[in-house]
Formats: structure tokens, sequence, C-alpha cells
């Protein structure tokens, strides 16, 4: 019979073993990015066909990256306590059997509970599959290891993930998107019972309970302030005594995180971490990159949609250059970090970031998909070039008895990017959605020569063809205001996060300049001595 500490199926001394390892983790991560993918394509089929309203929609992938972020702080010290083998398999198993509920699912509150759990499972499958792979490879082959993990897991997740979800939801069934995942996610079961060996459980000190409610809490209640403030259905705006009162939630949380982490002896979030200007600023990058990653090409999606009104699954095949382009300069990125400094790379990486957010400026309402396409590519290009070595940057920053506690914080500050990218560039765009709609609606005026000779030609084509042309022609007109300056304010979100990402670039770039001048001056004083 086979064991599950030690299945004995394949000695962990052959070759062949490392690879069985990685391709387990690179399936079950592939899988756990597919599903965050999936509502971003398939949100409004779900809406429709579940009757949900928009703000409930906004929550099916929210959700899903909400139980993700929450659980991944958590993961390696549930890991070392019970085992690796044992927490990942059941990461896999909840994710493999919440998404199958999410796949039946006739109400909000049962895909609602369906993604939460599913992101949980995904909390304990991302960083317990990256802490795997680095006790599988050796040194030397750790940095080609690690590349291919962020390349290949999540430039896959994307480039098979968007055009996948988008022909389930558009020529069969959004339900297919979930359930799909069922079959995948127990085979990656069955194999990790097969392959894997338990690790040996080390005894820690006490959870750090207080510490993660707290930090839990502090996310959950300032993403629910951030996402509902800004909709025109929360009553009040930002001034709702609701909102306020999230807001409060958060702050006590915080401190109350603060409080915890500075008493308990081995806390989940070692603050002292971020005295060192480095790592405090490569995280603030990892947030950056991480919206990038999810939040932006989200974005981009719902731009293409409900901007352009592409058909999803034309959507999700344009979307297929990013996950492409992010995994080849990934590998590209391994190839040429020991010709090109670190540093310069992380900057060359962020600088092309940057410059993708800014092409947004250039898209219209009569876009075609190659300026789409284009910007894509240069978004996967600069997030390839640029993650490694900023993870590398801030790691080399970590005492190396905090090690695997920097790397997880690097992790979640990416994830958590995702997650609260999405609502801040939601934010900026509804600000600036208002402003546009006024600006373009200016031109919607009656006397004016150019209305009266658009409103004639739009009345006279839907005349010929149905009853009630005015209504109709007036209709078209007001529609397209609003999808102009829809266009228009995602156009100018991107620019927003455009300049934060090349500030937060250019500061790295100061303290690496500092560190070198510093080194440079120790060596001459050392030479002189």
């Amino acid at each position: 019979m086979i064991s599950w500490r030690k299945p004995g199926t394949i000695a962990p001394e052959n070759p062949a073993y490392s690879l069985l390892i990685i391709g387990n983790v690179f399936l079950t991560t592939f899988l756990a990015v597919l599903s965050a993918v999936a509502t971003i394509i398939a949100d409004n089929t779900i809406q429709g066909d579940l009757a949900l309203s928009d703000p409930k929609t906004t929550w099916l992938t929210t959700l899903y990256l909400l139980g993700a972020n929450t659980t991944v702080l958590g993961a390696n010290w549930f890991a070392d306590r019970f085992g690796y083998k044992t927490m990942y398999a059941f990461g896999v198993i909840l994710f493999t059997l919440a998404s199958g509920f999410a796949g039946i699912a006739e109400n909000f509150a049962t895909i609602a509970t369906a993604r939460v759990l599913e992101g949980i499972g995904a909390g304990f499958i991302f960083p317990i599959g990256l802490a795997t792979i680095v006790r599988t490879l050796s040194p030397k082959r750790l940095p080609l290891g690690l590349i291919l993990y962020i390349g290949a897991s999540f430039g896959a997740g994307f480039a098979l993930g968007l055009p996948l979800a988008g022909y389930l939801a558009q020529f069969m069934s959004w339900r297919l998107i979930f359930l799909s995942i069922l079959p995948v996610g127990f085979a990656g079961i069955v194999s990790c019972w097969l392959v894997h060996e338990e690790t040996e459980r080390t005894i820690f000190s006490k959870f750090d309970l207080c510490g993660f409610l707290s930090f839990a809490l502090f996310i959950a209640s300032l993403l629910v302030a951030l996402t509902y403030g800004p909709l025109r259905s929360t009553d009040g705006g930002w001034r709702s005594p609701y909102i306020l009162g999230l807001f409060a939630l958060a702050a006590l949380s915080l401190l109350s995180t603060i409080i915890c982490e500075r008493r308990h002896p081995d806390p989940i979030i070692p603050l002292k971490l971020f005295k060192d200007p480095m790592f405090a600023v490569a995280t603030m990058a990892m947030f950056l990159l991480g919206m990038s990653a999810f939040a932006s090409v989200a974005t981009m999606m719902q731009y293409m949609i409900n901007g352009l009104a592409y058909e999803k699954y034309v959507s999700g095949k344009i979307g297929i250059i990013y996950g492409i382009s992010l995994f080849c300069f990934s590998i590209l990125g391994n190839a040429i970090i020991k010709k090109i400094p670190v540093p310069c790379l992380t900057f060359l990486g962020l600088s092309i970031l940057v410059y993708s957010y800014f092409l947004n400026n250039e898209l219209n309402w009569l876009t075609g998909p190659d300026q789409i396409f284009w910007i894509l590519f240069l978004r996967g290009v600069g997030l390839g070039l640029s993650l490694g070595p900023t993870t590398i940057q801030a790691m080399r920053h970590v005492p190396k008895d905090l090690v695997s506690k920097g790397a997880t914080l690097l992790t979640f500050f990416r994830q958590v990017g995702g997650t609260y990218g999405g609502t801040l560039i939601a934010i900026v765009t509804i600000k600036r959605q208002i402003f546009h709609a006024a600006r373009f609606g200016e031109q919607a005026n009656a006397q004016l020569p150019a209305y009266q000779v658009t409103f004639t030609k739009i009345f006279n084509q839907f005349y010929s063809n149905t009853s009630g042309g005015a209504t109709q022609a007036k209709g078209a007109i007001v529609k397209n205001i609003l999808d102009q300056s829809y266009i228009q304010a995602i156009n100018d979100a991107m620019i927003v996060f455009g300049y934060v990402t090349g500030a937060v670039a250019l500061v790295l770039v100061v303290l690496n300049l500092r560190n070198w001048w510093k080194q440079r001056k120790a060596t001459s004083h050392k030479v002189e001595v």
C-alpha cells in the first residue's frame, strides 16, 4: 500500500522527481489563476443567469482574491506545523470542491461562498507550492525554477484562461469554466499523493491568531469601503455612515495589528523588515506589479467587452498575447540577469510597464484590436522583466532568519495588489467617467449644427427600419457619449497608475544609487587604511 508520507513511487534522488513536483505545482497554480481569470470574462454572463445586481457582480472576483490574500500570510505556519504535503493537498482539495460548487450555484449566496472557499484554497496553493519548489530544487536550478513558476503558471493561466473562459461563456455555459476544473483538480490531488513526500513537522511558537484576525479584518473592511464608497447605489457615497464606519473599523484593525505584531514573539508580519527602505519600497513595487498583473489586464478585458462591444471570445483571444509575453520575457529575464545588473533590469521592466499605461491614452471608441494587442504585449514584457528582479532586490535586504516570511510578504503584496488594484482603478474610473460624461454631453445640444446633422443621419437610419426613430436616435447619441466617457475614464486611471509606478521606480533607482555610493565609500576607505 502506498504510504502518504513517503509514497515511494519515485525516489527523490531521481532527476525526474523534481520535474514531477514542479509539474504538479504548475498544474494546480495554473488552475488557481484560471479561476481568478474566469469571472473577468464571464461576470455579466453570470450576472444575467443568476439575476445579480451590479454591486454583487463586482464581488465575483474580489471575494476570490480576498480569500486568497487573507490566507497567504498564515499558510506557511500551518505547513510547518502539519506538513507541507498535507496542507498543500488540503488547499488543492478545498479549491477543487469549491470550484464544483461555484459551477452549480443558483444564487449569489452560494457562488459568493464558493468563491471565498476557492480563494482560501488558492491561498494555500500559492505560497506552499512556491515553498515546495524551493525545497525541491538545488540552489543552482532554483532561479530557473522560480522564473518558470511565475512565467509558466501565471503566463499560461492568462494565455489559456482568457480565451477558454471567453469561449465557454459565449458559446456554451459559464458553469463549465468551474466544472472543468474538477477533473484536472482531482488529477492534481492524485499526483500530489503519489509523488510528494511529507516534510517533518516543526514545533513553532503559538500561532499569531490576534495578528492574523486583526489584519484579515483590516483587509476586508478597507476593501468593502473602497468598493462601495464610489458607487451611486450607496446612499451618501463616501459620507455614508456605513462607509465611514468601515473606514473606522479598518483603522482600528490596523492599529490592533501593529500592537499584536509588536508583542508576539513570532508575528506573521515581522514589522522590522519594513525598517529597511529598500524592502519597504520593493513591497510597494510588488503591489503595483500585482495590480498590473491582474487588475489592469482585467480592466482591459472589461474595456473591450463593455466599451468596444467586442465578443467575449474575441477579447479573450486578444488577451493571449499578455500571457505569452509574460512567460517569454520571464524566461529572458532569467537568461540576462547575470549580464545586466538587477537594479537596471528592474528599472527597464518598470519603465516598459509605465509606457504601456501611457499608451492607453491613445485609445478611443474607434480603437482597433491592434492597438490593444501592443498595450497588452508591452504590459506582459514589463511585468516579465521586472517581477523577478524586484523580488531579488527585496530578498537581498531580508535577514536569513526571516527569509521565509519575507518571501511570503512579497507574495502577499503581489496578490493584494491585484485585489485592491481593481478597486482603485474603479474609483478613478467612476470619478473620471462623471467628468467626461459632462464634457462630452455638452456636445449633445440640440441647437448646435453638428448635433442636428448627426441626429438627422441617425434618425433617418432608424426611421427607415423601425418605428420611433427619434427616440432611438437620441438613445444612440447618449450611448455613444457614455461609451466615450467610459473609455476615456479608463485611460485616465491607467495614466494615474502609470505615474505612481514611475515614481516608485525612481525611488528604487535613488535607493540603489545610495547603496552603491555607500559601498564605494566603504571600499575606498578600506583601501586607504
